[in-house]
Order: structure tokens, then C-alpha cells, then sequence
């Protein structure tokens, strides 16, 4: 069972497009699931304002903060009308504590986003490299 089981499917709150969930700096008290619609994460840099996921269905965000107690990374702005659920600290740790299958289901999720950052990683030091060997 992960996140999006039945028992979340058909509540929630609603969010409208555009609306700015949490911004990167702020305190991070609870962590969402989406139900509906999509929504992005988005990191300040000295080059703008960079996406860094755009995320559906089923998918979680807001949780680095609620494990690690740190203040949030990144901003989360809906880009669809969404439903979601609000996943405070207190109901994360029943989760997890009631259900183990939900804690393995975050953890690799988790594990599949660390994958993916690798791999960007490895894509912009290739890119880098190639570009200083070009110059």
C-alpha cells in the first residue's frame, strides 16, 4: 500500500491553479499527497528560477521537512486546479508507525528521486567537461 491508497482517494482540499502551497524558507510542518491535478517545486538560483520537478497523481512532496524538522527547500506552486491531501508530522509517524508498507513505499520513492538527481548530475558534469575541452 502506498500513499495514494483508497484511504485518502476521495478527500482533501481543494487548491486553485497558481496557488503558492509553501515557499522555499519556510518552516515545513506538514507534507502533501496529490490526488488530483499538478503541481511544481521550484528553487531559487542566481540564474532564475529553476523547476526541478512537476509532479501528479499519487506523487508526495513536503516531506524532507517534515522528517528533518529544516526549513523547506523549495517553493511548491500548483499548476492545475488540485486536490490534496495535508499530511501533518503527527499523521505521517501513525502512518508509518500502523502501516510499514507505507514507509517503504516513501523511502523508495525517495530512493528513485536520489536516482534521478545522479543522474542530472552526471549529465551537467559530462556537459561541463565537454564544454572546458571545447573552450
Amino acid at each position: 500500500m502506498g500513499l495514494a491508497g483508497s484511504a485518502f482517494k476521495d478527500v482533501g482540499k481543494e487548491f486553485p491553479k497558481g496557488t503558492t502551497l509553501f515557499k522555499e524558507g519556510d518552516e515545513g510542518k506538514e507534507m502533501f499527497l496529490i490526488n488530483s491535478g499538478e503541481v511544481k517545486l521550484i528553487r531559487k538560483t542566481s540564474q532564475g528560477d529553476v523547476v526541478l520537478a512537476r509532479l501528479g497523481f499519487g506523487e508526495f512532496f513536503g516531506e524532507m521537512s517534515v522528517i528533518t524538522n529544516q526549513k523547506r527547500t523549495v517553493t511548491a506552486e500548483t499548476v492545475t486546479d488540485c486536490r490534496l491531501n495535508i499530511i501533518t508530522k503527527d499523521i505521517l509517524e501513525t502512518l508509518v508507525a500502523g502501516k510499514p508498507l507505507v514507509a517503504l513505499s516513501i523511502l523508495k520513492k525517495l530512493m528513485f528521486r536520489l536516482e534521478n538527481a545522479y543522474d542530472t548530475i552526471e549529465d551537467l558534469y559530462v556537459k561541463h567537461i565537454k564544454n572546458d575541452k571545447a573552450k
